[in-house]
């Protein structure tokens, strides 16, 4: 299968799966099927760490499926670590920014960070949780900053969309209800996961 039409069947069913999250019927468990969609692809595509990833973030819906929130965490942040060594094992040589600018980002990602812990940290009443939320928030920026580095619109697109998504979720778990919550967390987040896995594809094919 040519490349453009492998990309086009991967996007294709990827978005069917996930604008069936949406559509008022019932049908099981349909939150997780994106993510498997996409782990399978990246499975047959034999790109493993990136399959792992992929199957943690499903692990991840599947507990928030279950509504089970401190699984849910572990799974994403499994996720987010394996993301963190893939962008940072094909960082090309030349295709990335200068030290300055790394520093800038580095800085705005610590106070990104600073601020979502000093509006939600305070609010989650569970120390346990607490705790697990400030960790793998640390992991997620880390994630976000390790994509920042690369030159690569899906990659920067996709992290930082991933990082809204979560934000917004904190802010509805734990600080005030935001209506319509739904959309405004997991259209964000299938976008942003639909771009890390193409962003990760550029990776690949430019380093191979």
């Amino acid at each position: 299968m040519s490349r453009p039409l492998r990309y086009s069947l991967v996007i294709s069913v990827f978005l069917i799966l996930a604008v069936l999250d949406f559509v008022p019927i019932q049908i099981p468990a349909r939150m997780i099927f994106p993510l498997l969609w996409l782990s399978l692809c990246a499975f047959c595509l034999k790109q493993w760490a990136l399959t792992a990833a992929l199957f943690f973030s499903f692990l991840g819906d599947v507990m928030g499926w279950k509504n089970e929130l401190i699984p849910q965490i572990a799974f994403f942040a499994l996720a987010q670590i394996l993301y963190i060594i893939i962008f940072s094992r094909l960082m090309p040589p030349k295709n990335t920014w200068s030290l300055p600018l790394k520093i800038v980002l580095l800085a705005l990602v610590s106070l990104v960070y600073g601020a979502a812990m000093y509006w939600i940290f305070p609010r989650v009443e569970d120390s346990f949780i607490a705790c697990g939320i400030a960790i793998y928030a640390l992991l997620l920026l880390g994630m976000c900053y390790a994509a920042l580095q690369h030159k690569n619109v899906f990659l920067i697109s996709g992290a930082i969309l991933f990082v809204i998504s979560d934000f917004i979720l904190g802010i509805n778990l734990f600080v005030q209800h935001i209506p319509h919550a739904g959309l405004s967390i997991m259209i964000p987040y299938y976008l942003g996961q639909l771009l890390l896995f193409i962003g990760s594809q550029k990776l690949y094919e430019s380093h191979y």
